[in-house]
């Protein structure tokens, strides 16, 4: 179920930068806009990666 539910939310971002792409938004503030939200996953997801990798570590230590 989390495999479905983070492909999931992937599939909705990259369409969301798509969306904005093909707009007739310009190129710069759509290259600002997804340079921002690049990071902001990147500090969302990547320590929540990080804490689950190192509790299945510990876990299997007991």
């Amino acid at each position: 179920m989390m495999r479905v539910s983070l492909l999931l939310l992937l599939i909705l971002i990259v369409g969301a930068h798509i969306a904005m792409w093909t707009s007739d938004m310009s190129r710069d503030l759509a290259l600002k806009l997804t340079l921002i939200n690049a990071a902001a996953w990147a500090v969302i997801l990547l320590p929540v990666w990080a804490v689950s990798k190192w509790a299945a570590a510990h876990k299997h230590r007991k």
